[in-house]
């Protein structure tokens, strides 16, 4: 099946991809020309606006990774990049969408879509990468069925694929896990960092070079200040991971 081909090649890049085509985007706000591809939509206070939920949307993502991974232990990576599962989750947040990470990294994805807010992030960016997400999930679906057959269809028809349901369940769902938030910070702090690090540098140039707001101005303080908190939250928990201080059971 072509999709599920496509999803393990996807699967493998997938970090790199994105990384690409944040890049591209800062590239394409320094270049500046406001044409059928570049320009974006609105103005100074729509920009803002576009900025201040790009940033909720990017909280909501790394809140919804850090509940699924604080519960229950998962090799986000695969083996050698490729898809892989000991076991079937079907607790914590499993139990009300089969893929909460990809739920987390969609609103991440969106909040970086409407923070960086040019015409080909909106229209050719964001339906590529709801493609290339359909595609991992379809290819880990592929290899969960052929590695839990039966079990995996009862989980399957009893849980959604992607919107979370069930919420009356909720309490149940978490009732035999323990939140470790060690775990959360060993395994998720570059994750973190990362969107955080590029969500700021982009509001940055953003505002510098489509209105020309500098330093001076109080917000680009603000954002500079949350900026450095962000590289001392890297920096310490790097430390702490070094000297097993995150270790977790």
């Amino acid at each position: 099946m072509l999709i599920v081909k496509l999803g393990n090649v996807f699967f493998r890049w997938r970090d790199t991809l994105f990384s690409l085509v944040i890049l591209s985007g800062i590239v394409i706000i320094i270049y500046n020309q406001n044409t059928l591809l570049t320009g974006w939509f609105g103005d100074f206070e729509t920009d803002f606006y576009f900025t201040i939920n790009g940033f909720i949307f990017i909280i909501v993502g790394i809140f919804i990774r850090a509940i699924t991974i604080g519960f229950i232990y998962i090799k986000r990576a695969g083996i050698q990049k490729k898809i892989h599962a000991d076991e079937l989750f079907q607790e914590g947040l499993f139990a009300h969408t089969r893929n909460p990470l990809y739920l987390g990294n969609t609103f991440i994805l969106i909040g970086s879509v409407l923070t960086i807010n040019l015409y080909l992030f909106w229209f050719v960016i964001l339906p590529l990468f709801f493609f290339i997400y359909y595609s991992i999930i379809k290819a880990e679906e592929d290899f969960l069925y052929k590695r839990f057959s039966e079990k995996y269809i009862q989980y399957k028809n009893r849980v959604p694929r992607f919107f979370p349901s069930n919420f009356d369940k909720f309490p149940a769902s978490f009732q035999n896990l323990n939140f470790s938030l060690k775990r959360v910070i060993k395994t998720e702090h570059p994750t973190q960092s990362i969107i955080l690090l590029i969500f700021f540098l982009i509001t940055i140039i953003k505002f510098y070079y489509r209105y020309q707001i500098d330093f001076s101005y109080i917000m680009m303080k603000i954002i500079l200040i949350l900026l450095i908190f962000v590289i001392l939250y890297y920096t310490v928990s790097h430390i702490l991971k070094q000297k097993k201080k995150l270790e977790f059971q």
